[in-house]
């Protein structure tokens, strides 16, 4: 069986919390839209989401530690702060799916982010195999609002915490301690030297510019546009790179039932 763990940040570090909790909402839907129903979700959070999906296979924690404290003035040290939060959120989904449930691969979802739909079922007729673990090379970036969604062909693993899918007794090398305590999605190659393969598919989509990201954030991708020189040789260079790697998709009924997709209003 696979299990998802998903965190949930405070209230407090909220932009607009009844929106969040319609994205975490839409999260949950899309992960609970499995055709392969042998799966159990786990959140963790310190405040509940409004919406409050429920769900017998949904199961809700609230953690017992104080939410992050940030510098406001300092955007890394803070960006360090929430991921820390996260990774604890994670670690604690972690320890409730094991004292509870015969879990055999788990699987990260941040809270405002789609899977496909095939995920468990992949996942669950390879359990026999002894396969370390899966990490999702290929996804789709969406912004929030639009009518297209747009297809990376790879390092989607580098851009986007939905995408490591990894066996029981594995789970402990994603979380590390320094330079800070972060959860290491980034992470393909184990510690015994196994390598964790390409998932077969997009596997995920990557919602972004909703302000509730902990990275790419709307001022964030502002702030990397701002920062680009255009028609220098590095930026045609990165033009061409990007044509390359992204396809664009229009977000029809197929792309909707496939990853169980809806707009947030």
């Amino acid at each position: 069986m696979i299990c998802f763990l998903v965190p949930v940040k405070s209230k407090k570090l909220s932009s607009d919390w009844t929106k969040f909790s319609k994205l975490v909402d839409r999260s949950l839907k899309s992960i609970n839209g499995q055709k392969d129903r042998d799966f159990q979700i786990v959140v963790a959070c310190h405040e509940l989401p409004e919406s409050n999906f429920q769900h017998p296979q949904v199961h809700y924690i609230q953690v017992n530690f104080d939410p992050p404290k940030l510098t406001n003035s300092d955007w890394e040290k803070d960006r360090q702060i929430k991921e820390g939060d996260k990774a604890r959120k994670i670690w604690s989904a972690y320890e409730y799916a094991n004292k509870n449930f015969e879990v055999d691969y788990f699987m990260v979802v941040d809270s405002d982010d789609c899977i496909h739909n095939g995920i468990s079922k992949y996942v669950n007729s390879k359990i026999d195999s002894n396969i370390p673990g899966w990490y999702i090379n290929k996804g789709y970036f969406y912004i929030e609002g639009k009518s297209m969604a747009w297809k990376i062909r790879s390092n989607f693993n580098l851009r986007c915490g939905t995408c490591i899918i990894i066996k029981k007794d594995l789970f402990k090398q994603l979380i590390v301690e320094e330079p800070f305590f972060y959860y290491f999605h980034e992470k393909t190659e184990l510690d015994n030297g196994a390598m964790l393969t390409p998932y077969p598919g997009a596997g995920a989509i990557y919602s972004m510019a909703n302000n509730e990201n902990h990275y790419m954030s709307s001022s964030k991708m502002v702030a990397l546009v701002n920062q680009t020189k255009y028609f220098t040789a590095d930026h045609v260079k990165s033009v061409i790179s990007k044509i390359t790697r992204y396809r664009p998709r229009f977000i029809g009924n197929r792309f909707k039932k496939a990853y169980n997709f809806y707009p947030i209003s």
